[in-house]
C-alpha cells in the first residue's frame, strides 16, 4: 500500500519535517561543544568527548564553533518588563531558595543548535542557562558513569542514578561514561551499555544521533483542540473500555512493567529556579511515569471505493474530511480516514490504580486534527496532561481503523474487521521487551531495525504507521490470522495492540519470562 510519508504526516497532525533514517538525520544535525569543562572533569569524559567530536564529523554531522552559534537576544523593553514581572511573581510563588536568577540578555545559542557540554557545570553556567529555546536546542550533558552503575545493574537502579543527575543538570540527555562502557540516559527510560573500545562511531550513529536530532518533545495543550467538561464518564459507551482501563491495574501491578510514577517534587534541584526551568521542559507536568495503557473505542470503519480520478497526490481534503487513495493488488481505492477515539491514562498517573475521575484521558483524531476531551469539572493543568506518547497512541488507533475497513472491503465476513468494529482495541506500552522465542502465533512484530529515537519524537508515530502498514498488507494478501502485535521502539520499549488489557494482562502472568523491563530481550531480535 505504501502511503507517502506527506498523506501520513496529514492522518498524524505532524507539521514538522520527519527524516526517518539515522544517516539523514546526522547530515542535518548542527551540534555545538560548550568550551568550559569543570576542572573536576575526568580524563575518561575527556577522551571520550574528544572521540565523540570526532566521530560526529565523520558521520556528517556539523559541529560549529561555539562562538559562531551565539546570537543576541532580542526583546522589546516592554517585553523586558513583562518579564521582570513575572519573575517577581516567580520569586514570590514558588518556596525554596531561588538561587541565582538571571535571564541574561547577553548571547545565547541560536536556536536548532545542540549544546554538548562536558562534565558537570557550576549553578548558573549550565546549558539551560545558555540556550535560546528549551523545545529547539537539545542539551547533552557528558558525565562520569555513577559508581554504583555496572553491566549487571537492574532497570531500576539506572533509573534512580540517571534521575538525579536529569534534574541536577536540567539536560535532554545524558552521556554517562565509564571506564570500560558508556551509555545514553534520556525519558526513552532504556539503558544499553556500549563498549568504548566496540564499534564506537556505529554505536553513535545508532545510540545518540537520534535521540538528538529527535529529542523529547511532550505534545502541548495548544497541539489539540479542546473540550473542556465534555467526557462524561458515566455514559453507558464508556463503560467496557473504562472498566478494562480500571481493572486491569491489579492484573498489570502483578507484572511490575510499570514502575511506581515518579513527582517532579520529588526529584534534586539545585535550587527553585532550576526545577521551574525543569518543568517548563516538561510542558509543566507535576510528574513522570513510565509507559502507557490505552482503550480505543469501537471503530466507526470506512467504506472503501474505487478510485475513478487520479490525483497527483494519494491523499486529499473534501468538506474538511481526510481521504486517501491505495493501491491493493493492482487495484486503486479511495477511502475517507476513520475519525477515531481513544481512552488512556494521563501522563503521570500510577497506571496499576487509575482513578476514573481524574486519570482518564480521552483524545480524538479527526481528519487529521487532534482533540482532547475532559471529564465534568476537570481541566487541562499540570495534573492533567496527556501521555508523552500522544502521537503513538493515535497513530496505532487510526493505523487500525483505517486497514480494518480494507479488510472488511477484502472480506465482509472478516473476524479481525469485525473485533476492531465493536470493542475497539486495547493499547499499552512499557519500557521493555518480548523474547521472540515465547510470541504467540497469529502474533506479529515489526520495528526492531528503525532508529532509536527519543519518546514523544513525530518520527515513532511514523515508524507505528509504517509497521502496521506493512504488517496488515502482508495480513490481507497472503489471508492470515491475527491475534495481536507489537511494535518494537528500539532503546525505548514495546508497544502491544490486542483484545483487552486484561487479556494481556492474564498472557503476561501465564507466560512470565515473555517480557520484562530493560533491554535484555531487545538483543534477540538482532
Amino acid at each position: 500500500m505504501g502511503l507517502s510519508i506527506d498523506a501520513i504526516k496529514a492522518i498524524l497532525d505532524i507539521q514538522d519535517d520527519v527524516v526517518l533514517s539515522e544517516e539523514e538525520m546526522a547530515k542535518k544535525l548542527k551540534i555545538t561543544f560548550y568550551p568550559k569543562i569543570a576542572k573536576s572533569t575526568s580524563d575518561n569524559v575527556r577522551n571520550f568527548s574528544e572521540n565523540l567530536k570526532q566521530s560526529l564529523i565523520d558521520l556528517g554531522v556539523e559541529v560549529i564553533p561555539y562562538e559562531e552559534t551565539l546570537e543576541s537576544v532580542k526583546a522589546s523593553r516592554k517585553l523586558k518588563m513583562l518579564l521582570m514581572v513575572i519573575t517577581i511573581n516567580i520569586k514570590n510563588t514558588i518556596k525554596g531558595d531561588f538561587g541565582w536568577f538571571n535571564f541574561n540578555w547577553g548571547k545565547k545559542v541560536k536556536k536548532g543548535i545542540a549544546v554538548i557540554v562536558i562534565g558537570e557545570g557550576e549553578t548558573g553556567d549550565l546549558p539551560v542557562d545558555h540556550v535560546m529555546s528549551l523545545r529547539d536546542n537539545p542539551m547533552i550533558l557528558i558525565t562520569d558513569q555513577p559508581q554504583q552503575i555496572s553491566t549487571e545493574s537492574t532497570f531500576k537502579e539506572h533509573l534512580e542514578a540517571s534521575l538525579n543527575i536529569f534534574s541536577w543538570n536540567i539536560v535532554n540527555l545524558v552521556v554517562s561514561v565509564g571506564k570500560e562502557y558508556w551509555t545514553v540516559y534520556s525519558f526513552n527510560m532504556s539503558y544499553p551499555m556500549h563498549r568504548i573500545e566496540g564499534n564506537f562511531k556505529q554505536d553513535v550513529l545508532h545510540a545518540l544521533v537520534p535521540k538528538i536530532y529527535a529529542p523529547v518533545v511532550p505534545p502541548r495543550i495548544s497541539d489539540f483542540e479542546i473540550r473542556n467538561g465534555t467526557f462524561d464518564i458515566t455514559d453507558k459507551q464508556y463503560q467496557t473500555c473504562i472498566n478494562d482501563l480500571v481493572e486491569s491495574g491489579k492484573i498489570l501491578e502483578k507484572t511490575k512493567l510499570y514502575p511506581e510514577p515518579k513527582k517532579v517534587s520529588e526529584f534534586k534541584f539545585r535550587n527553585a529556579f532550576y526545577k521551574w526551568l525543569s518543568s517548563l521542559l516538561l510542558d509543566k507536568r507535576s510528574g513522570m511515569s513510565y509507559g502507557f495503557i490505552a482503550r480505543q473505542l469501537p471503530m466507526q470503519l470506512a467504506e472503501v471505493q474505487a478510485l475513478k480520478e487520479e490525483d497527483t497526490k494519494d491523499y486529499f481534503f473534501k468538506d474538511d474530511k481526510l481521504f486517501v487513495s491505495i493501491e491493493l493488488k493492482g487495484e486503486k481505492y479511495v477511502l475517507q480516514v476513520p475519525d477515531v477515539w481513544v481512552l488512556t491514562s494521563r501522563s503521570g498517573s500510577d497506571k496499576t490504580k487509575l482513578n476514573p475521575k481524574k486519570d482518564i484521558v480521552k483524545m480524538g483524531l479527526v481528519s487529521g486534527k487532534m482533540i482532547m476531551e475532559t471529564p465534568k469539572g476537570v481541566e487541562v493543568g499540570p495534573d492533567y496532561k496527556p501521555s508523552f506518547d500522544t502521537k503513538v497512541i493515535l497513530s496505532h488507533a487510526v493505523s487500525n481503523a483505517l486497514f480494518a475497513s480494507i479488510l472488511k472491503h477484502q472480506d465482509p465476513e472478516s473476524k479481525v474487521a469485525k473485533e476492531f468494529k465493536e470493542n475497539g482495541r486495547a493499547l499499552a506500552h512499557w519500557h521493555g521487551y518480548f523474547n521472540p522465542d515465547l510470541i504467540p502465533d497469529a502474533w506479529y512484530y515489526y520495528g526492531e531495525n528503525n532508529p532509536s529515537v527519543s519518546c514523544s519524537a513525530p518520527q515513532g508515530a511514523v515508524y507505528a504507521f509504517r509497521g502496521k502498514e506493512e504488517m496488515f498488507e502482508k495480513i490481507i494478501s497472503d489471508k492470515l490470522p491475527y491475534e495481536g502485535d507489537i511494535h518494537i521502539e528500539p532503546q525505548h520499549g514495546s508497544n502491544v495492540s490486542y483484545t483487552s488489557l486484561v487479556d494481556l494482562g492474564e498472557l503476561l502472568l501465564n507466560n512470565k519470562n515473555i517480557t520484562k523491563l530493560g533491554n535484555e530481550h531487545l538483543k534477540l531480535y538482532a
